[in-house]
């Protein structure tokens, strides 16, 4: 049996997961459901299952990193849905997306895509605690379609009605990290 703290973060881990699938429905503007959405819904799927098969039965290798990890995601989560709350944005792949404004508060102040930073360090806690090849497997994917989301959202962005306005917030701030050396 898997000592408590497993449990702590399965549990932990099992909020996240539900907090983001009722955001995709209630924060995130509603319509059609993007192609892209359900492979990024598939793959998490697989890999909560995965990860909750570790918290609950078999035990995690590590526990401390990933607790810290799903604890900032959760943190960053929240801060970014406090900061974007009145602006509708779009889902991931969301082809016809229409850009109301850009948003350069809270988390949008470090980085251009504090959402997806989140969902990184969710899913590579999930992968450092289990350390199964099947969570790596599933958080290097989304990860990678989540740069490719974000760079694809930055395309419509800079080409967009607020383009000028986007390419200055852009030289100040990181992709995924904070550009300290670049501030103000």
């Amino acid at each position: 049996m898997p000592p408590p703290i497993d449990f702590v973060i399965g549990f932990i881990a099992i909020s996240y997961f539900l907090v983001i699938a009722a955001a995709t429905k209630q924060h995130f503007r509603p319509g059609k459901y993007p192609a892209g959405m359900y492979v990024i819904s598939a793959l998490s799927l697989i890999g909560i299952i995965t990860f909750m098969t570790y918290a609950f039965v078999r035990g995690f290798a590590y526990a401390a990193v990933p607790l810290i990890l799903m604890l900032v995601a959760f943190v960053l989560f929240f801060w970014a849905i406090l900061h974007s709350k009145k602006t509708e944005l779009p889902l991931a792949f969301d082809e016809g997306a229409h850009v109301s404004g850009i948003i350069t508060s809270g988390p949008w102040a470090y980085v251009r895509h504090p959402f997806y930073v989140s969902y990184t360090l969710f899913w590579s806690g999930c992968a450092i605690a289990t350390m199964s090849q099947a969570s790596a497997l599933v958080s290097a994917t989304l990860i990678v379609i989540y740069i490719y989301s974000a760079m694809k959202e930055e395309k419509t962005l800079r080409t967009g009605p607020h383009g000028d306005t986007y390419l200055t917030y852009r030289s100040s701030t990181g992709f995924c990290l904070p550009n300290f050396w670049s501030r103000n």
